[in-house]
């Protein structure tokens, strides 16, 4: 298959004109899941299954994904037609829900249950995260790992499915790419003053500022004009370019150096040839 094949596949779930004439979805989880159907395919007990898998998996993530910038809008003051927010909300559920339709009609109760339960992980990484936020225990390092394991951790509810010998390529392949698309959000994320709160950008002021610096986070005193100060005194925006080529650079030398077929290699090439912002 040419391009992001799955993607083509669930534009017929995702896309619909009611949404998308009042509200704006996530990204599409292109890079990992394109990933994961190139080493499902590997497999041949579910070779045959490995489009319908991967196409499942990314319909919960995105709903996932819709509903973390719901409570991120709600977090921000931002996102408040009325409508968008409902929108999201029953899209999410319908996005997360339709894997169950899917798998059901082929009888692939198993994989309902494996996704479900990979779901509550996720669920309760989130709940200990935000724990952490409340409690201003969080680091920047933390919230990095914790954000990867969050974007990855349904693309592992398949590995026992997959060749043995595979899983130690994949696990380190899809840590490995979802660090560098985590680390590409976050350096997005630092071009705007909205998105500050919660981000990477947020807690390594927080752990790196003065006692003054952090009170003022802590009673959400930073306007506009404080952040752009903070950005610099701190090197944000560089620390997270840096982290970027580092992270760029090992998938890069990992793609190269594992022993990879053809078409997982043409997967890699071409996440990695894209334009970043």
């Amino acid at each position: 298959m040419n391009g992001y094949h799955i993607s083509q596949l669930a534009k017929r779930y995702v896309e619909h004109d009611m949404i998308q004439a009042h509200t704006e979805l996530p990204a599409f989880p292109n890079a990992r899941v394109e990933l994961m159907f190139a080493f499902l395919n590997r497999s041949k007990p579910i070779a045959e299954h490995s489009e319908l898998f991967a196409l499942v998996t990314s319909l919960v993530q995105v709903g996932l994904d819709t509903h973390d910038t719901i409570e991120l809008a709600a977090v921000q003051h931002n996102d408040r037609n009325l409508r968008s927010r409902q929108l999201k909300v029953l899209a999410g559920d319908y996005f997360s829900s339709r894997f169950y339709n899917l798998l059901a009609q082929q009888g692939q109760i198993d994989t309902v249950r494996a996704l479900s339960q990979s779901v509550c992980d996720i669920n309760r990484l989130k709940m200990t995260m935000v724990d952490k936020m409340k409690h201003w225990t969080m680091t920047a390092e933390e919230y990095l790992r914790a954000s990867v394991t969050l974007k990855k951790s349904l693309f592992q509810s398949f590995n026992a499915q997959m060749n043995q010998e595979d899983i130690s390529t994949w696990e380190e392949l899809l840590d490995s790419l979802t660090e560098l698309e985590v680390l590409e959000r976050e350096q997005d994320r630092a071009d705007h003053f909205a998105r500050f709160e919660g981000s990477w950008s947020y807690w390594h002021v927080w752990q790196q500022g003065t006692d003054e610096e952090r009170r003022k986070l802590k009673q959400k005193l930073v306007d506009e004009m404080l952040w752009n100060a903070l950005m610099s005194k701190y090197e944000v925006r560089e620390q997270l370019a840096y982290q970027v080529r580092v992270s760029r650079d090992k998938l890069h030398t990992l793609a190269v150096t594992l022993p990879l077929d053809e078409s997982t290699r043409q997967r890699l090439d071409a996440f990695l040839a894209l334009p970043r912002l």
